[in-house]
């Protein structure tokens, strides 16, 4: 099947698969526009489960912390960067379904783009099954996020990376992530972080994600293109 793949990272098997593949057509393939066979009305429900999900679990997990430190905490998880990012690592947009003027235009690539779809696919399992059953796989999939919440909350490492990069001119960064172990595929994870061949920074950690947080932090403490940048 085209989409077992996706069911696999989810650990979730589609009842009607036709939610999933709904979940995965970007507007600008739905045909027929009257008809709503796109992604956006499953992304609304998404987002609400995702909302509900995260905040339950921050509640439980931080007794101590208060409302407003809370939502800080919860806005980091489901910021559309990390979404996207998500989104990416699974390989969900490799099944994304959009016009190939968008695909030519970098649409798989669109943060914001990538962040609806993931989204959708969580809105996609509560129309299958039920409310528990999104529970599930939001709980598998942010695990990590949610137990290195603070570490999202404070700063955005990769997000203020690029601007400085960008802002010197608009090569962004490239990231290479490979297990440190090669007989341990699901991690932990070492990540550099390149830029016109030049390696500004290192780390290693749990998930994909993290590493290439942790370099991107490791590249702004060490600012090596300012060198390069006045050779």
């Amino acid at each position: 099947m085209q989409y077992e793949q996706v069911e696999a990272s989810l650990d979730y098997k589609f009842t009607d698969i036709t939610w999933l593949v709904q979940a995965l057509t970007h507007p600008s393939a739905d045909q027929k526009k009257s008809t709503n066979l796109n992604y956006e009305r499953l992304e609304y429900l998404g987002d609400a489960v995702l909302e509900l999900v995260v905040s339950r679990e921050l509640f439980s997990l931080f007794p101590k912390v208060d409302e407003g430190e809370l939502t800080k905490l919860r806005s980091g998880i489901v910021s559309r960067k990390h979404l996207s990012d998500l989104c990416r690592e699974l390989g969900w947009c490799d099944y994304l379904q959009m016009s190939p003027q968008l695909v030519k235009m970098g649409g798989r690539d669109s943060v914001s783009t990538l962040a609806n779809t993931f989204e959708s696919v969580i809105g996609a399992v509560m129309m299958d099954s039920n409310y528990n059953a999104a529970r599930k796989v939001v709980m598998r999939l942010l695990q990590d996020s949610l137990q290195n919440a603070e570490s999202l909350k404070d700063v955005n490492y990769k997000g203020a990376l690029l601007e400085t990069l960008q802002a010197i001119d608009t090569t962004g960064p490239a990231y290479d992530v490979q297990p440190v172990d090669a007989a341990q595929p699901a991690g932990p994870f070492r990540a550099r972080v390149l830029w016109h061949g030049i390696e500004l920074g290192c780390a290693e950690g749990q998930s994909k994600h993290r590493a290439q947080v942790a370099a991107a932090r490791d590249a702004l403490a060490r600012r090596l293109w300012e060198i390069s940048s006045a050779e």
